[in-house]
């Protein structure tokens, strides 16, 4: 049984092994995007709709994205089988997408080398646990979301600013970090969305926060489990706070010194978005 697994270039590799080109915009300028998707009972859960989000982040930053879909299922059912999961383990998969290789070091798109579509795609395959973990978040005091930009409805490479908002938080020993956007509204959670439950009604950021679409988030928008709200930092401490994505759910216990006192089922709250 492997822990994990590579795939780049036609080649199934070690992750180790999968060496990324100097002049791939994707190492040099971070230009490239990605879904990670859940496996579960050997299949990769809500495809369609993390392939969905990936050709819109495609669009909206012009990244020219081939990617036959029957392919690209293929190749993830491949890594996989080669995983030999056991029906009840957890597994995940990461799509990478770059721009493309480089000609010098011109930031300008129209310097891209001609390379085959495949080339520019690389996959990673992890074994898994799904985290269901309380946290405890710190709001960040030195970055916000801007949102009007393009970048924050698109998963890029960039994380620059999630990994800035982490450390900012770890270092007043709490385990994660949300962030506001540039008008003070609650926003997103460094990797998660976030789901309220108040007045017993189940509430999220709404979309013009600038907070990334999360698949999660929007199941739970599909199933009328929840409405998007403009909605400020002033938590109540019967408030439920949820931190979720594709590979977690994990309650939010605390809120700058604010403790949160109600409790969640963090595992029947995720297997129902999931199911």
């Amino acid at each position: 049984m492997r822990a994990t697994l590579g795939w780049y270039k036609n080649q199934w590799l070690d992750i180790d092994k999968i060496l990324i080109a100097a002049n791939n915009r994707g190492l040099k300028f971070a230009d490239g995007i990605f879904e990670t998707i859940l496996i579960k009972q050997n299949k990769p859960i809500l495809f369609d709709e993390h392939l969905k989000r990936l050709e819109k982040s495609s669009k909206i930053l012009k990244i020219n994205f081939k990617i036959n879909k029957l392919t690209l299922r293929k190749l993830i059912n491949d890594g996989i089988r080669k995983l030999s999961l056991k029906n009840d383990q957890f597994a995940s998969v990461r799509i990478n997408y770059s721009r493309g290789t480089n000609e010098g070091r011109t930031l300008t798109i129209n310097s891209t080398l001609v390379t085959k579509d495949l080339d520019n795609l690389w996959l990673e395959f992890y074994r898994i646990k799904p985290n269901f973990n309380p946290i405890s978040v710190f709001i960040s005091q030195t970055e916000k979301i801007n949102e009007f930009s393009l970048i924050s409805k698109c998963k890029t490479f960039s994380y620059n600013q999630a990994i800035q908002v982490l450390t900012e938080a770890n270092e007043k020993s709490f385990d994660d970090s949300i962030l506001l956007n540039t008008s003070g509204e609650l926003c997103c959670g460094s990797t998660f969305n976030l789901l309220i439950k108040r007045n017993n009604q189940w509430i999220t950021p709404r979309k013009e926060s600038g907070c990334l679409e999360g698949i999660m988030a929007a199941k739970a928008l599909k199933l009328n489990i929840v409405k998007e709200e403009l909605i400020y930092p002033e938590f109540q401490d019967d408030d439920i706070i949820v931190a979720i994505n594709s590979l977690s759910c994990r309650q939010i216990n605390q809120v700058n010194n604010l403790k949160l006192s109600p409790k969640l089922d963090p595992i029947y709250f995720w297997n129902l978005l999931y199911n």
